[in-house]
This record gives C-alpha cells, sequence and structure tokens, in this order.
C-alpha cells in the first residue's frame, strides 16, 4: 500500500475528483432518461429538501443546502413559476416563509431518490459489510471535515 504522504493521497484525491465529476454527469443522463428536462440538478435537490423537510422555513432549508438565501429565494422562483412548489406564509409568524411541493414535483423527488439508493445499494452489494461500516464512518468524518476551516490549516 502506498504511504499518505504521496501516492496514496494523490489516488484518493483523483477518485474523489473522478467521483464528483461523475456523478453530475450521470444524474443528468439519468434525469434525461426519466424525461425530466424541465429542471436542473440543483433545483432537484431542493425539491428533495422541501420535500424531507415537510414544514422548515426557507431559511432552514437554505442552511442546510449550504446555499445563500438569495440563491435559494432565485431557485424557488423558478421552481413556483414552472408549477413544483407552493409559498405560503407561517400563520404565526407571517415573515417566515413555507414551501411546499406540488403533486407534479412528488414524482420527480422520487425518482431522483430512487437514482441515490441504486447507487448506494450498488454500492454496499459491491463490498464487505465491514468495509461498508468503514465507509459509513469515512463519509461523516468527511461531512464533519467539510464543515470546518480545514481548507485554512497549514499542511504538515
Amino acid at each position: 500500500m502506498q504511504n499518505k504522504s504521496g501516492g496514496l493521497l494523490s489516488a484518493i484525491g483523483d477518485s474523489f475528483f473522478a467521483f464528483q465529476s461523475k456523478l453530475q454527469f450521470f444524474e443528468r443522463e439519468y434525469l434525461k432518461k426519466k424525461g425530466i428536462d424541465e429542471v436542473t440538478p440543483a433545483e432537484i435537490k431542493v425539491l428533495y429538501m422541501i420535500g424531507m423537510s415537510n414544514t422548515k422555513s426557507m431559511s432552514e432549508i437554505a442552511d442546510e443546502l449550504k446555499i445563500t438565501r438569495g440563491t435559494l429565494s432565485i431557485t424557488v422562483d423558478n421552481l413556483v413559476k414552472k408549477g413544483y412548489v407552493i409559498r405560503a406564509r407561517n400563520k404565526q409568524d407571517r415573515r417566515v416563509v413555507i414551501l411546499y411541493l406540488t403533486k407534479k414535483s412528488v414524482s420527480i423527488v422520487k425518482d431522483y431518490e430512487e437514482f441515490y439508493n441504486a447507487l448506494i445499494r450498488s454500492l454496499v452489494a459491491s463490498i464487505d459489510e465491514d468495509k461498508a461500516i468503514v465507509l459509513d464512518e469515512i463519509l461523516r468524518n468527511l461531512n464533519k471535515i467539510i464543515e470546518t476551516n480545514f481548507y485554512e490549516k497549514k499542511e504538515k
């Protein structure tokens, strides 16, 4: 096995970059095959979060997606115009906007979820259970690291 300081880091970096690129490409391909061409993968992620959250405000959804409220607002405006989202004011606090999926968007969210579930099932089926447990730990750690200022730390 290569050491962490050289070739292994490079190989992991290359694999990670290739995965990100391929994921975006195959997301778009999958959506095309399903006949979903009116919404972008980024818009579908917003729809997915709205569907998962059920009663979260726009601010909470923006925070979860790690996008600005302005970016979410523009995306939601487009989704409302296309008939995929309904905006409603919170009855207790009129300043808070709650987002809901329309019937039109529910099947798209299910298709998106199907894509990711199939990908994860395929991955887990291709490795031993102990490796799947390690993979889960790695992904949890990666999520923790990405939420820190890791990129500001000096490399050793």
